[in-house]
């Protein structure tokens, strides 16, 4: 591509640039129309719309678990290995409890949220909170699963009374006191601060659906990872419910918390008063023991007479006393773990192996959890399934330590007997009487280590009992911005902008990618670069103006002028020899006729014209011109009759231009135009004229005109702007190739002003002429665009 190809290629893509940008900023009026409706509307919206506010809070989860180091580090267990699953994050599972329905129960209960106050409007409903004039709450619900919420219009009475009605009835009732109705009870509090005023309802909805509703507004995140902070947000229309939702919410999971601590050490206390109990009468029949023994041998004080006998093994009974507890402990612990159920919790802090106390305190919390979850879950979901396996896999890791213990105990215990045995021997001289003493003290002491043991552990159980601490510290309590999340203005009307311009110009894509007819000059060359366009003609704007008068100077007769200019350079005229300019077009009402017409009383005005009506299956010329009734037809069809002249008329306002009209409709105008007098027509004219216009029939429609291009030195092609269909234009092609051969250049006809090209409308028409024509259009233009723009529509 040379420099000059790509010139024109850079300035044919900007000219279709600023062509595509004109063509849609015409449309400038609906444009603006459609953005101040789409203003108005989201206007409207936000009117009405309630706004939501966003409440935010923090919580920290004071966490609990034991370390799995820890665990592993103790010396009886260092080579076991803990199940899988036992070490997790528990702030991840906080995150379930929290949104657990029973606590979001609570949450609807403690607030009311099931009893609400409704204000109408004309436009929207508004819900009253902290200025309702009453309160209240569901007692009973009759059917749970059928109800879902009911509206009354509630009106205060005399003697703190008030009176609900509905569509059917009404019900007469009193503030404080419970009222029986048809679904359910329901008990309405005065606020006697507030002032009824405008009427107002009261709705009462089903908890269970409001949990629902609770829990798919309220979110739960954790800002970072390993972290033991807990951000709480909700998004609600009235900023003073929602802190109230998000703090109460925190409250009540510090108190399911505190519940569940509770029963730990509930279940730690009442172990140890069944143990004292046990431990209680054991500890009397040995004490009765030992007084009856003595009674029965008469013995004050044996320890004086055995004090350097035993001496010797008193170190060896402390040990036996410690293993024996030990081993009580561990029999008793695992006598629970044999015989109780998965849901049972096991008491610690008895003074077992720390490892065993650790593992112990992981399975408590294990269950624990497990019952919080199946508040929320069935037993078939999978974390529950989970759960099970893993509280199964520590209880038995938990009794094989123990019986591991226990092993360990026994045979440490049978040790030291030994070793007693052997001490014995050295006391064997005592009497029996001492020995059997000996041992009713040895049970003695046991007992009593054991009864004071526990007494201890009691009492740490009572202080844990009474002294919970909550679960959880909130950080940040409820906090709403002043500012709402939705709706944002900004973003609305920048929607509405958007779309109120968006929409026009799709409409307008559509209908111009629909569009099929031709507009301008522009479409004609692009599709046709090598056929001239000679001329375009403006609209006239009525009949009356669509004829060129005598010294006209209206844009309408230059443009003809400009037409007649560019098609000279096409023409080249030889003396004594008339050129034929043959007038036609593709189809009936592109304004071939009214082309012809005035291209012959331009030239009529310093030149010899004929105008010649060859459309002899339609004849239009006697729109423009008053002719006589015979024509042409009449004298091709008298063959005798060689004397044309009779039947051509001078025009009255010209004498320049005769006219030799159709005449009458013959029945085979196709012969009649092909005849050889037909020839004789256009030899005998064109010495006697400077120029012959020929109005000929429509190419597509007729084959008459065929035969008329080979008379003709210039085939005037009239294409009508918004009218002719694109696809004429291979047909025109078609004509220029197999018919025309270079005598064809077209004339776009009732060019709509936006679309006469690009210099004739910056610069052209109006330079020093008077523009009537266009005065009249300019009263017209919108009423016709903004018409032609509808009746794509219809």
């Amino acid at each position: 591509m040379d420099y000059t190809e790509e010139r024109e290629s850079i300035q044919t893509s900007n000219s279709d640039l600023k062509f595509l940008l004109l063509r849609y900023l015409r449309w400038w009026p609906l444009y603006i129309i459609c953005i101040i409706i789409s203003l108005s509307i989201a206007w409207v919206k936000l009117r009405f719309t309630v706004p939501e506010y966003l409440t935010k809070a923090s919580l920290y989860v004071k966490l609990q678990a034991a370390k799995k180091g820890e665990i592993m580090g103790i010396k009886d267990f260092q080579n076991m290995a803990l199940p899988t699953g036992l070490v997790t994050n528990e702030v991840d599972n906080e995150l379930s409890v929290l949104k657990s329905k029973p606590l979001l129960y609570n949450v609807v209960k403690k607030i009311g949220l099931d009893v609400k106050a409704i204000k109408k409007g004309r436009f929207k409903d508004t819900e009253l909170y902290e200025d309702a004039p009453f309160y209240g709450s569901i007692l009973v619900i009759n059917q749970p699963r059928k109800f879902k919420s009911k509206e009354y219009e509630i009106i205060p009475q005399s003697n703190n009374g008030y009176k609900l009605l509905d569509e059917k009835k009404e019900i007469i009732g009193r503030f404080g006191i419970p009222l029986k109705t048809d679904w359910g009870t329901i008990v309405l509090n005065r606020n006697s601060k507030i002032y009824f005023g405008n009427p107002i309802f009261l709705q009462v909805t089903n908890p269970k659906i409001l949990v629902d509703q609770l829990e798919a507004s309220i979110t739960l995140n954790i800002p970072e990872k390993k972290s033991s902070i807990i951000e709480i947000s909700r998004v609600g229309t009235n900023p003073v419910r929602s802190e109230d939702i998000v703090n109460e919410l925190m409250n009540q999971y510090n108190s399911d918390a505190i519940k569940d601590k509770n029963i730990e050490a509930m279940a730690t206390a009442n172990f140890i008063d069944e143990r004292l109990k046990v431990i209680t009468e054991e500890l009397g029949g040995i004490e009765n023991k030992k007084e009856n023994f003595k009674e029965s041998n008469k013995i004050a004080d044996l320890q004086s007479q055995a004090e350097l006998n035993l001496k010797n093994i008193s170190e060896t009974t402390k040990r036996l006393l410690d293993l024996s507890t030990q081993l009580e402990m561990v029999n008793s612990v695992l006598a629970i773990t044999n015989s109780s159920s998965p849901e049972q919790l096991l008491p610690t802090n008895l003074g077992m192996p720390s490892a065993l106390d650790a593992l112990i305190g992981d399975y408590n919390q294990m269950v624990l959890t497990k019952n919080r979850t199946l508040r929320q879950a069935t037993p078939s979901n999978p974390s529950v399934i989970q759960m099970n396996r893993d509280i199964a896999s520590l209880k038995e890791l938990i009794r094989e330590n123990l019986k591991k213990s226990q092993a360990n105990i026994q045979l440490t215990i049978g040790q030291t007997k030994n070793q007693m045995d052997q001490s014995g021997e050295a006391i064997s001289k005592f009497p029996l009487q001492e020995k059997l003493f000996r041992s009713i003290e040895r049970q003695q002491n046991l007992k009593e280590s054991l009864y004071l043991y526990l007494l201890q552990k009691r009492e740490e159980a009572s202080i844990a009992l009474s002294a919970n601490a909550p679960k959880a510290k909130i950080v940040n309590p409820a906090y709403t911005s002043d500012s709402p999340v939705s709706p944002k203005r900004q973003t609305y009307y920048l929607i509405a902008f958007s779309l109120g311009l968006l929409i026009p110009i799709g409409i307008l894509y559509i209908i111009f990618a629909l569009d099929t007819k031709i507009h301008n000059r522009r479409e004609i060359r692009k599709a046709l670069p090598e056929i001239p366009v000679v001329g375009e003609i403006p609209n006239a704007g009525d009949a009356e103006n669509s004829v060129v008068k005598k010294n006209d100077l209206t844009a309408f007769a230059e443009s003809f002028r400009i037409m007649l200019t560019n098609a000279k350079f096409i023409v080249k005229p030889i003396k004594g020899i008339a050129p034929v300019i043959m007038v036609s077009s593709s189809v009936k009402g592109e304004g071939k006729t009214t082309v012809s017409t005035n291209t012959a009383l331009i030239l009529a005005q310093n030149k010899k014209v004929l105008l010649l009506g060859a459309d002899l299956r339609n004849p239009q010329l006697k729109r423009f011109i008053t002719h006589g009734k015979k024509g042409l037809s009449d004298y091709l069809v008298n063959e005798n009759e060689n004397n044309i002249e009779q039947y051509i008329e001078t025009f009255e306002g010209n004498p320049n231009l005769d006219v030799l009209s159709s005449g009458t409709v013959p029945p085979n105008p196709t012969y009649l135009l092909s005849s050889d007098k037909m020839v004789n027509v256009f030899t005998e004219l064109k010495s006697k004229y400077d120029y012959i216009v020929v109005d000929t029939a429509p190419l597509l429609l007729v084959s008459d005109s065929f035969h008329l291009i080979q008379y003709a030195d210039l085939l005037l092609y009239v294409m009508r702007a918004e009218y002719t269909d694109r696809d004429m234009l291979e047909f025109t092609e078609e004509v220029e190739r197999n018919k025309a051969q270079g005598k064809l250049a077209i004339v776009l006809n009732d060019v709509k002003n936006r679309h006469i090209s690009y210099y004739d409308n910056k610069y052209g028409y109006r330079y020093g002429y008077n523009s009537d024509d266009e005065n009249v259009n300019k009263k017209i233009i919108w009423k016709k665009r903004m018409s032609n723009f509808f009746s794509k529509f219809s």
